[in-house]
């Protein structure tokens, strides 16, 4: 079996990912009875991430919304490594890879506080109106993002 550590999930990259991180504090609602973070609670910890990458590529639920389309997942996969506990520090970094497809490709890392890997996982987001209806080309708003980013990779 491949190491699941390094592998990544997509093809190699043909331009480089558009990276953001953040920081998050575990709370007391998301770990079990031993302390230990729920795996369920990995993906809010995902969305979280995609989000602060939203607002640094001016990329948000909001600016989707308001130019007439969303972005469900359609794909989801995690891998765990190393539990989280309560009040741990974790470090979300978020990358979206290039795609010529009407979709968006993140991945996640997780590393918690003493810097060790503690999940990784991937999404994969199509992009459909607001009626759910899948679009077979990227929005506007969506186009003129792609179109910028090896303006935003070099940032």
């Amino acid at each position: 079996m491949a190491n699941r550590r390094t592998n990544s999930y997509f093809p190699p990259d043909q331009k480089p990912p558009l990276a953001a991180e953040c920081l998050r504090r575990v709370q007391f609602d998301e770990v079990d009875a031993l302390g230990i973070v729920w795996h369920g609670r990995y993906l809010s910890y995902f969305e979280q991430g995609r989000n602060e990458w939203g607002r640094k590529f001016s990329f948000t639920y909001q600016d989707m919304y308001r130019n007439g389309f969303a972005m469900p997942i359609v794909q989801l996969h995690i891998d765990h490594f190393h539990p989280l506990r309560y009040d741990e520090l974790m470090r979300i970094k978020t990358k979206s890879h290039w795609t010529e497809a009407a979709k968006m490709n993140f991945s996640y890392e997780i590393y918690a506080e003493n810097r060790l890997l503690a999940a990784k996982g991937y999404t994969v987001q199509i992009y459909t109106d607001l009626e759910s209806n899948p679009m077979l080309l990227r929005p506007d708003f969506a186009e003129k993002f792609i179109q910028k980013w090896d303006e935003w990779s070099l940032k």
